[in-house]
């Protein structure tokens, strides 16, 4: 059983707590009340009573916690009761991934079975690249799944949720703009306002033409997204709008299907943007985008993000 404290004079990253499971102590003395979740490899998840989920180093905990912490990871873990999601898209949370349609888009839904009613999760907004794909569910790309990973899902629970642009079927290859992008943007609110989603946390990250999605829709709704990782594709015309908002770009030098040009060039633009990082890589080609995501500095840093 939960119990009710008082608000804490003292606060830990920045942050305070209200009601919690433990109290715990950082190792410059500031204190935060909050409950485990988890702990991964160097990492630990907590979290706070408002139901907001954060990963921090374990190094920037106590000595007492430190060893608190590697005790319950390597004690069986214990089965907590799960509050079932309700609501027009609860029966989608399946612990797989599970298709639907919204306002005439179809699109794929992750969320895990521990994911509980109770409480907050960030939601990311996969788009995926130019494909003659006509079935829903295949769009659902190998890079995708590094969101639903053991470790990447102890870590940082998410629902993720993944469109199928009907535009590229058509021979256009120019998905994820015009319509496509209202319907795009309406199952993001829809899904933000039925599940529980903090809004604080709703991300955008996408492949080729997903990269270009990421940027056009990122840029078109600055308001809705907390940051965006495009991969393999930039849309040159967002980059006003993309200003101060946290993005991470990523692209290969050896890229021969989306010339790294465009990438160093909108770099170039976004270079005195503090919130901006782009990593190029030597080699890797196209296929760059499998590396990124496998990589858990990727997520730690998406994750780590949230609107103003």
């Amino acid at each position: 059983m939960k119990s009710r404290f008082l608000v804490l004079a003292l606060s830990f990253l920045g942050l305070t707590a209200v009601t919690h499971a433990r109290l715990w102590t950082s190792n410059d003395g500031k204190t935060l009340e909050a409950e485990w979740v988890s702990a991964a490899q160097d990492q630990v998840t907590l979290r706070r009573p408002d139901g907001q989920v954060f990963t921090l180093p374990l190094s920037r905990l106590s000595a007492a916690d430190q060893a608190w912490v590697k005790q319950q990871a390597a004690a069986p873990a214990a089965v907590a009761a799960v509050k079932p999601i309700e609501g027009p898209f609860g029966k989608l949370i399946t612990g797989s991934w599970a298709l639907s349609e919204h306002d005439g888009l179809k699109f794929a839904l992750y969320g895990g079975k521990s994911l509980s009613a109770e409480n907050q999760y960030p939601l990311v907004l996969a788009l995926h690249g130019k494909s003659p794909n006509t079935e829903n569910g295949k769009q659902v790309a190998g890079w995708m799944n590094s969101f639903t990973k053991k470790d990447n899902e102890s870590a940082r629970p998410c629902f993720v949720v993944a469109p199928l642009s009907a535009q590229p079927a058509a021979g256009q290859g120019t998905g994820w703009n015009g319509a496509e992008v209202e319907q795009v943007v309406k199952l993001v609110k829809a899904l933000v306002k039925n599940l529980p989603v903090d809004p604080k946390r709703v991300y955008i990250v996408g492949h080729s033409m997903g990269g270009f999605g990421t940027c056009h829709i990122m840029g078109s709704e600055p308001r809705l997204f907390a940051a965006a990782i495009p991969v393999s594709g930039v849309s040159q015309g967002d980059v006003d709008a993309m200003d101060r908002k946290p993005v991470w770009m990523f692209h290969a030098a050896d890229d021969k299907v989306v010339p790294v040009a465009g990438a160093r060039e909108f770099a170039e633009a976004m270079k005195k943007d503090k919130q901006f990082k782009y990593t190029e890589s030597p080699t890797g080609g196209h296929g760059v985008v499998g590396p990124v995501f496998n990589d858990p500095e990727t997520h730690k840093w998406l994750f780590a993000q949230q609107l103003k």
